[in-house]
């Protein structure tokens, strides 16, 4: 039985690291359909995108750094994909960095499949990038007084007073809501020179870490929802029926949590079971 119980807690770590590489692969292939429960706040920022009229122009805020993409591009895909299925106008932007090829990636991506299902994307008229704008907190600040002004071109160097999707665009508030794809503090930042200042609605798309902070903001109104992580991307698909990144990865992330669940049963199991043992042998 000791014996047993130190395999067991000897188990190789190469055995460990190659079951959960197939947790992870397995169910890319053969989906596990599980059910997904929509909440309420993820319907708070569905909602307000799905109600807006053909022709209202969001502002997509991509604000998370290239290490934050396999959690946050789904959401960011999800609410691209519904915004053009509504034929909204979507411009993006980001106040950092590191979010600007991210925003790039995002665009590029959602025009290919929108060509590829026959859905000409006009660059320019149906959506623009302006890409990284510096300077935070005074930017957003001069966003909401004079856009044009603030960003002057887009990220491929087009004038933006000359492109169509911007032609009724003063400040901030001509645009009917805002999507913040976040992996740290900047919805704040949002919020406040954003919300509070000029009146624009605001939905919070978060890595799963950032969200349980954010929540006071929703209970305060200041935001219309969270979508927050693979499980708040995964319900944001299933409101679209349609199964992405967020849906498979959900599958794989509820396979690794049973399977680390079985190894510390196994562990505390095993660890017990040779406790007892020795004792029994103490006690002879």
């Amino acid at each position: 039985m000791i014996k047993f119980s130190d395999r067991l807690l000897k188990i190789d770590r190469r055995i460990i690291y190659s079951l959960l590489a197939i947790a992870i692969i397995i169910p890319i292939f053969f989906p596990l359909n599980l059910p997904v429960k929509i909440t309420d706040e993820v319907r708070g920022v569905y909602n307000e995108i799905d109600n807006l009229p053909p022709g209202s122009k969001v502002l997509v805020v991509y604000d998370y750094e290239p290490a934050s993409r396999p959690e946050v591009d789904p959401m960011a895909l999800a609410v691209m994909r519904h915004c053009v299925r509504k034929d909204l106008k979507v411009v993006g932007i980001s106040y950092l960095e590191l979010g600007r090829g991210n925003g790039e990636n995002i665009f590029n991506m959602i025009q290919s499949e929108f060509e590829e299902k026959g859905k000409h994307l006009v660059y320019g008229e149906d959506l623009a990038y302006m890409g990284f704008k510096p300077g935070r907190s005074a930017m957003i600040l001069n966003l909401g007084k004079d856009f044009k002004g603030t960003c002057v071109t887009d990220y491929r160097g087009n004038d933006a007073y000359s492109m169509p999707i911007l032609e009724d665009i003063e400040g901030l508030g001509d645009f009917e809501y805002l999507v913040c794809l976040h992996d740290d503090s900047s919805v704040s930042i949002w919020i406040l020179y954003g919300f509070e200042i000029v009146g624009i609605k605001i939905g919070a798309c978060c890595t799963a870490v950032m969200a349980p902070g954010i929540y006071a903001n929703l209970d305060a109104g200041q935001l219309t929802g969270i979508v927050g992580g693979l499980k708040g991307g995964s319900e944001y698909e299933k409101l679209l029926n349609y199964r992405g990144m967020a849906t498979s990865g959900m599958d794989s992330q509820t396979v690794i949590h049973i399977l680390i669940v079985i190894f510390i049963l196994i562990g505390n199991f095993s660890y017990l079971a040779k406790e007892h043992y020795l004792k029994k042998e103490q006690m002879r």
